[in-house]
């Protein structure tokens, strides 16, 4: 039995844990503008080191640079929305496993089948960029 004096604490209306309108407001809004914790520098500490993570349904991939840069990209290939990486792990380059385009550690093309005689300019063609800041360890905005 609580006693009277007691303060009952009370939680949200179950809706706010399971409408889906409610999850794409908060995606769009505070999901949006706030710096999630995705893991810690020290995870990528060398050029090609990766992990991957989620936020929000959006899969991404952090990877270390070979100028020591650490940068975040969309996990998803522009040409047939395929996952580039899985996991973690370390690479020279991000290869495409549908179409085996690969990228350079920065996000630009480094090579593709099929990029010249489609007539498809290389410096248009590129990872898709997330900003990031690296503060006492890793975080994603």
């Amino acid at each position: 039995m609580i006693p009277r004096s007691a303060n009952l604490t009370h939680s949200l209306e179950v809706r706010y844990y399971t409408d889906p309108l409610v999850f794409e407001n908060e995606r769009n809004g505070l999901l949006a503008r706030i710096w999630p914790f995705t893991g810690h520098a020290s995870d990528v500490a060398n050029p090609g080191d990766y992990f991957t993570f989620k936020i929000a349904r959006e899969s991404l991939f952090c990877i270390r640079g070979h100028d020591g840069a650490l940068r975040t990209f969309y996990n998803i290939c522009q040409h047939r929305a395929h996952q580039r990486v899985t996991g973690s792990g370390s690479t020279r380059v991000v290869v495409c496993p549908y179409h085996a385009w690969a990228y350079e550690l920065a996000g630009g093309v480094r090579s593709g089948h099929n990029l010249k005689p489609a007539g498809i300019d290389r410096s248009t063609v590129c990872l898709t960029s997330v900003c990031n800041e690296n503060f006492h360890g890793f975080f994603v905005n």
